[in-house]
């Protein structure tokens, strides 16, 4: 299994880096009425996962550096927990809100999960 194989399979597929967001100050807003045309909500997953990069322009490809240095992705993300195993996480904690969808923008921990259904976190680090 080549390296970038292997970086690949570490994604949880969890669907948020299909959707537009903001950092707002200390919280990540995520939009999900805005999201990737090739992404399903019902399945919450990429249609075109493997031809994603070269057929969507709004896909970019989580790096090394993104793990350690985007604050707009969430601990849970499986990129997140890889950096931080290795003490390499050097992001902003942000909290995670959600608008729009079916999950309004109450942004309290039960409208928090992820698409997948792991709990996001819903607190700023101090």
């Amino acid at each position: 299994m080549s390296f970038s194989t292997d970086w690949e399979t570490k994604c949880n597929r969890c669907g948020l880096c299909c959707h537009e967001k903001v950092i707002i100050g200390k919280e990540v807003l995520f939009d999900l009425d805005s999201y990737c045309e090739y992404y399903d909500p019902k399945t919450h997953h990429c249609t075109i996962y493997l031809e994603r990069l070269e057929k969507s322009n709004r896909c970019k490809r989580v790096t090394w550096a993104k793990a350690m240095f985007a604050s707009y992705l969430p601990d849970e993300c499986a990129y997140v927990q890889w950096a931080r195993s290795l003490h390499l996480r050097f992001a902003i904690h942000r909290r995670i809100r959600f608008i729009g969808g079916d999950r309004g923008d109450s942004g309290d921990e039960d409208s928090n999960s992820l698409l997948c259904g792991t709990q996001l976190s819903n607190t700023i680090a101090p």
